[in-house]
């Protein structure tokens, strides 16, 4: 799976968490102001849930418009990523430290522009509608300069990007202004399910427009699909409709109480991340997984699948395809059992980080069928479960009253140590002695060996399994003994 994507949204969606908590005294009242009478009345929450059910049954309702204008727009992000390194080798990148920079600088661009469109946002500058065709707009211009531009051009689309791409966490901000306590969690859970739909469907469909329609042909349908979520969003998110006005919240609030609204600082945030030992040991998981799971991806790299299993290149949009299905199945119906089975989340994530060290060694034996069946369903199974289970110890651990400060830091660590996954990737490139060869037009010059690349990233998991032990091993106790007491409790 392609980092990048991932990307595809981390930092500005805790972003928008840590905005909410700060206006966690008005949204009581925006929310009354969605489901209240004509004569002004408001309703009781009986009533909310009936008018927010039959509200939903229009397209122009915020539950179901929001979704589609995701599913369409992580479609079209789903088109192109498994294939943007063919339009890298357009725009003229032929080297793996070229590839490495340009990750860099959209990494660096998503942090300074959550940071931004966060502050616009808050000061009542932008509105959420207008972020989010900003998100439209600002994508379908990186798209096409992907597809036309030459190098210039290309690190322009990448800057442009990564700044505007706010989609997940706008119309997350969104729907939460617009659904009741009670409903909210299906209502996101919905969200969530078109985004992962979308990446499922999308790297297939772009591997076949790209084998038999034209190399240009899955960037420019991504980029006119922007454009067509820009007017579909004009259309669905009027406000006129009456369906639609709880979007945007801020607007009807009065301007004494957004200059009351407190004001969050970093490090604020991430002394709360270490206020005991434990929380802090999960803090340096998340973030030593983020920056391990980065490191050590080959999904970006010019010609790894061509090179180890002997295959096209459009096949790489298949086997995300096959990922994303593998990972959709562990997040439906394995996490619970697993969970029970291995007895906790500690154990949990050490296991699993044994079984990815375990899966990233046999690869070495460069065998299709094998990664198929049994290596990409335990690399599937393993990252997910760590992913779950860290983010499980995290909530458990964490203050309730500071979760949304501690996961504003928890983010900005991870996109400021995303920043220097690739200056540490060409370090380890140049190490292992990158080839030069011309016989094969996929590879960029400065790729490692892809047998000596999966054995550098079986050591790194290796040394990642230890350390995990290491920090949450002691805590296991800890967990178990605060389960229980709830527990008994309830």
């Amino acid at each position: 799976m392609d980092p990048s994507t991932s990307s595809s949204n981390i930092s500005a969606r805790a972003s928008s968490i840590a905005r909410r908590k700060r206006s966690l005294p008005n949204i009581d009242s925006s929310l009354d102001s969605c489901f209240e009478n004509d004569d002004g009345k408001n309703k009781d929450v009986a009533s909310e849930n009936n008018n927010e059910t039959s509200s939903s049954i229009s397209i122009f309702s915020p539950v179901v418009s929001l979704p589609l204008l995701v599913f369409i727009d992580m479609f079209a992000v789903a088109l192109v990523v498994p294939l943007l390194f063919q339009y890298y080798k357009h725009a003229g990148v032929t080297s793996a430290t070229q590839r490495e920079l340009l990750s860099s600088v959209f990494s660096a661009s998503q942090i300074v522009g959550g940071i931004l469109l966060g502050a616009l946002t808050d000061a009542g500058i932008l509105g959420k509608k207008t972020v989010l065709f900003v998100s439209f707009g600002g994508s379908a211009l990186a798209y096409l300069m992907i597809t036309y531009g030459g190098f210039a051009a290309l690190v322009l689309s990448r800057i442009i990007v990564g700044l505007v791409k706010q989609t997940m966490t706008i119309t997350t901000s969104m729907l939460t202004q617009c659904t009741t306590k009670e409903s909210r969690a299906k209502h996101m859970g919905r969200l969530e399910s078109s985004a992962t739909a979308a990446w499922i469907l999308g790297p297939s469909t772009g591997a076949v427009l790209f084998k038999y329609v034209d190399q240009k042909a899955p960037a420019l349908l991504a980029s006119s699909l922007f454009v067509l979520n820009i007017f579909l969003g004009m259309f669905l998110l009027q406000g006129e409709n009456g369906n639609s006005d709880c979007m945007e919240p801020s607007s009807k609030e009065n301007d004494n109480i957004k200059e009351k609204r407190s004001k969050s600082h970093f490090m604020g945030n991430l002394k709360t991340c270490f206020t005991s030992r434990s929380l802090g040991a999960v803090i340096v998981c998340l973030v030593l997984f983020g920056w391990m799971y980065r490191t050590t991806s080959y999904s970006n790299m010019g010609s790894y699948y061509e090179d180890m299993y002997r295959v096209e290149t459009h096949t790489r949009g298949y086997i995300q395809s096959y990922q994303r299905t593998l990972s959709f199945v562990v997040q439906s119906a394995l996490i619970g059992p697993v969970l029970k089975h291995m007895g906790g989340e500690s154990r949990t994530v050490v296991f699993a980080a044994g079984l990815l060290a375990a899966a990233t060694f046999l690869e070495t034996q460069r065998n299709f069928p094998l990664f198929v069946s049994i290596l990409s369903p335990a690399i599937a199974l393993s990252t997910t479960m760590m992913s779950v289970s860290l983010r499980s110890l995290l909530t458990q651990l964490a203050p309730q009253d500071a979760i949304f400060s501690i996961f504003a830091a928890l983010d900005v660590l991870q996109n400021a140590s995303a920043v220097t996954v690739p200056f540490y990737r060409t370090f380890l490139f140049q190490l292992l002695g990158g080839r030069n060869d011309d016989n094969n037009d996929a590879r960029m010059e400065g790729d490692p060996d892809p047998v000596q690349w999966v054995i550098t990233s079986g050591i790194h998991w290796t040394f990642a399994t230890m350390l995990m032990g290491l920090l949450l091993f002691p805590m296991r106790n800890k967990i178990s003994l605060t389960s229980k007491i709830e527990n008994k409790k309830s």
